[in-house]
């Protein structure tokens, strides 16, 4: 090798290093800017105004491939796909706090990714092939609603406001973590159209910052703040569900950067619990983010999958109230004939039933004694005949007008007689002792003392012993914590229980014992209900279980005091009872107690109703 050519080798093999040490790497920012719908009642592709109902859960995974998301150009020419094939993994939860709020929560991952060697020929360094991308964190605020959900509710459509943000952290430099806090405002709405439902929404995409991919003359390949649109036409109903999408991203942050379109076109197909979903199509346009086909499919636990009265499901009206099956106007639980149209073209009453007036004369048909002949309302639609007028008893009053047509009786009275058997001025349908005297106030009950010590026997705590009203009828030197009323037995101390237990502390034996003894001297009160209340400290469910255990041992303890357990019942409220302002310390100390209710005759299982 002459002279000449071992200078020219070896200059450039000086000179490639250079080039490798002039790449740079990418700058950081989430590549992948699709994200399924939060809420997929309507659609997987677009937010159509939809929450999720209270209570109820979706979680998903799907896997998601994108085909040349990240193509390079310089002084728009194209340099080269950085990003060919990228595997995405996405894994969500979403909840509906309330009936018109939904939170969720997707965590993206990418699995694989490759493309081209730019490293040279881009002066950039290509990106890892895997790494655990930006975490998505949203809430959505449901405005309007056609159903019962949304802060107003029956609306004409549907209508929804969401903020979310990507959290700047993730592991790798795999172009799946934001360099900042971004912020995701999105207004989305739709409505429905008998077996289809039309919506979409307008998406931001707020960045800190706007970075270039390249350092060309022309700042084509920049990521920055985006405005996004999508469209999106889907079929309802309970069985398998088709959607097609149009979604556009548009660059905001000025340069030559184009913006992108996609139309995706997908299905969901229930299995039991579950749905099994795809969705696929092309993208146009060399915004970064936006590939030439994307393809996502995954599963979902289906968030609805246990009301019969939404999407489309069998079911009895009497099931779904808020629904009207026969869409004549009138709600299910309010309709007469729930699958039966109401009349448009004859007399309605607001029923939902047809009412046919076939002799039109205001009266529907189906209370009309003659519907075939014109006749008044107040005659039941039925002509008005002269009739002899008969007075059977003879009071001066006719039998039409006679409310008691065969006992005679005064005219203020409508014909009826005076009935007081026992001659207490209580007349007998009014009195509750008809066979014993006893004066008004008392509803003809007279006044019942056996001890003679002037409280009542129902009232008093000893009914056989004498004893002063001020100490409920019982002997002054057995002082009394127990006041009978006719629906509590108003205890004067409270139930003390060791702290965050059901254990019943010593100091309140002398009063349970009390509760005892009247419970045992009056059997006529057939059954009491033990209530346990905490204050809203802590849990719910942890204070409704620990009530209910407390009022579980109250009612041991009066078992094992000789009442019979078949007139106890115990029930435990928590914190949903409360008698006094929980924002103080004496109102919190107020609120953790223990009930007794009289509830009268029943029986003492525990399931019994309010």
């Amino acid at each position: 090798m002459n002279r000449l050519a071992r200078v020219f080798f070896a200059g450039v093999l000086f000179a490639l290093p250079a080039v490798a040490q002039d790449a740079q790497p990418l700058p950081t920012f989430s590549l992948t800017r699709f994200s399924l719908n939060d809420a997929p009642l309507g659609g997987l592709g677009a937010a159509t105004g939809d929450v999720l109902p209270h209570k109820k859960f979706r979680a998903w995974g799907a896997f998601h491939y994108e085909n040349n998301p990240l193509v390079l150009f310089r002084d728009n020419q194209r340099q080269g796909a950085l990003v060919g094939n990228r595997l995405n993994l996405h894994l969500g939860v979403g909840y509906g706090i309330t009936s018109w709020l939904t939170g969720s929560l997707e965590v993206p991952l990418v699995l694989y990714q490759g493309g081209d060697d730019l490293t040279q020929l881009a002066r950039v360094v290509s990106p890892d092939s895997a790494g655990l991308a930006s975490p998505r964190l949203s809430f959505r605020l449901g405005i309007l609603s056609q159903g019962k959900g949304g802060l107003l509710p029956d609306a004409p459509v549907d209508l929804a406001f969401q903020v979310g943000t990507a959290f700047p952290f993730g592991v790798g430099n795999a172009l799946a973590v934001e360099s900042g806090w971004n912020v995701l405002p999105q207004l989305s709405g739709g409505r429905d159209f008998g077996p289809v439902r039309f919506g979409g929404e307008v998406v931001g995409v707020i960045r800190p910052t706007a970075v270039s991919l390249t350092n060309a003359s022309v700042a084509r390949d920049q990521v920055g703040s985006q405005l996004g649109l999508r469209a999106l036409l889907a079929s309802t109903g309970d069985g398998a569900r088709f959607e097609g999408s149009f979604h556009t991203l548009i660059p905001l942050g000025g340069g030559a950067t184009p913006a992108g379109f996609e139309l995706l076109g997908g299905a969901r197909v229930p299995v039991g619990p579950v749905e099994l979903f795809l969705l696929a199509g092309p993208g146009f346009g060399s915004l970064p983010g936006t590939p030439t086909i994307r393809v996502l499919g995954g599963v979902g636990l289906r968030a609805d999958d246990n009301d019969p009265c939404s999407g489309g499901k069998k079911h009895t009206p009497q099931q779904c109230p808020d629904l009207d099956d026969d869409g004549d106007g009138v709600l299910n639980g309010v309709d007469r004939c729930p699958l039966e149209l109401e009349d448009k073209d004859g007399f309605e009453d607001g029923d939902g039933c047809p009412d046919l007036d076939n002799d039109s004369d205001g009266v529907p048909d189906a209370t009309d004694r003659c519907p075939l002949k014109k006749g008044p309302l107040a005659n039941n639609g039925c002509p008005v005949v002269k009739v002899v007028e008969i007075d059977t008893d003879g009071d001066g009053l006719t039998d039409a007008k006679d409310e008691c047509p065969k006992e005679p009786g005064p005219k203020e009275r409508n014909g009826c007689p005076v009935k007081d058997r026992d001659g207490d001025g209580v007349e007998d349908p009014a009195d509750e002792c008809p066979d014993e005297p006893g004066p008004k106030e008392r509803k003809g009950c007279p006044l019942k003392d056996k001890d003679g010590d002037t409280v009542e026997d129902k009232f008093d705590n000893c009914p056989e012993v004498k004893g002063p009203p001020s100490n409920q009828g019982c002997p002054e030197k057995e002082r009394q914590l127990v006041i009978i009323t006719s629906d509590k037995l108003i205890i004067k101390e409270k139930v003390f229980f060791a702290s965050a237990k059901a254990t019943i502390l010593s100091r309140s034996f002398p009063l349970l014992n009390n509760v005892a003894r009247v419970l045992r001297d009056h059997p006529e009160i057939q059954l009491v209900r033990v209530e346990g209340h905490t204050d809203s400290q802590g849990g719910r469910d942890y204070n409704v279980s620990l009530s209910q255990r407390r009022a579980n041992s109250v009612k041991d303890y009066l078992i094992h005091q000789g009442v019979d357990g078949i007139r106890l019942q115990a029930r435990g409220f928590g914190p949903d009872r409360p008698a006094d302002s929980n924002k103080t310390e004496a109102g919190r100390s107020n609120n953790r107690r223990v009930e007794f209710v009289i509830r009268g005759v029943g029986t003492a299982n525990d399931e019994a109703a309010e």
